[in-house]
């Protein structure tokens, strides 16, 4: 098999479901450079467990798992993207109906940090609008190799309007607190775009119908 056709292959699909009947489905991606430790946190929220050995992401990997919100049951399609650049053109595709993003960096690699602006580029030209972003400064079990300040991340986040976990794989730190906010919110959000739906609706059946404001569009530049 040559390497572009391996590379095609590269989706993997991995389920973590429990018997509950879930209400809706939310698309949720993890983007973020190269070793940031992606695959480490979305295999601590589905598995529970920190993995002993991990590879770089070729491609996307593809896991679900169903958590619970009060009085309903949602289901989350997580999908792992890889940071490498000849993936991007993949990765950018796979935008397309997400819910939100979890933008990840490295606290030990500046790199990560710098690099944070492009990938809010592409997920402003290819996610959706309302897209829910949520931004996690992961690998803080490193003090001693921490080179990336909170403060340089909770700046970051409030230019962009986002919200921030200070994460860890390792130690399990702020992983499922920073999913369940993303549920909550993506969530709400959903149920607000339906409220609209059904405002509209009883619009046209009274004949009277008000076009919605249109929303200005944000930079992190």
């Amino acid at each position: 098999m040559t390497e572009d056709k391996a590379e095609n292959n590269y989706i993997h699909r991995t389920f973590a479901m429990n018997d509950e009947i879930c209400v809706a489905t939310h698309k949720i991606l993890l983007v973020g450079g190269t070793g940031v430790g992606k695959t480490c946190i979305l295999k601590r929220f589905v598995d529970g467990e920190f993995p002993t050995t991990s590879k770089a992401t070729l491609g996307l990997d593809f896991r679900i798992r169903s958590i619970q919100l009060k009085d309903k049951c949602l289901k989350l399609q997580i999908w792992d993207t890889s940071g490498q650049e000849r993936f991007r053109s993949m990765t950018q595709s796979y935008y397309r109906g997400a819910a939100g993003v979890f933008l990840v960096y490295d606290v030990t690699d500046e790199n990560t940090m710098s690099s944070l602006p492009t990938w809010v580029s592409d997920i402003q030209n290819y996610a959706p609008e309302d897209v829910e972003i949520i931004l996690l400064a992961n690998k803080i079990d490193l003090t001693e190799e921490r080179v990336v300040s909170r403060e340089a991340g909770e700046e970051f986040a409030r230019q962009g309007g986002m919200v921030y976990f200070e994460t860890s794989a390792v130690e399990n730190e702020n992983i499922d607190v920073a999913f369940h906010e993303m549920a909550e919110t993506v969530s709400s959000m959903a149920r607000k775009r339906k409220d609209t739906v059904l405002g509209i609706m009883q619009q046209l059946s009274n004949g009277h119908v008000t076009q919605p404001e249109k929303k200005n569009s944000s930079c992190w530049c």
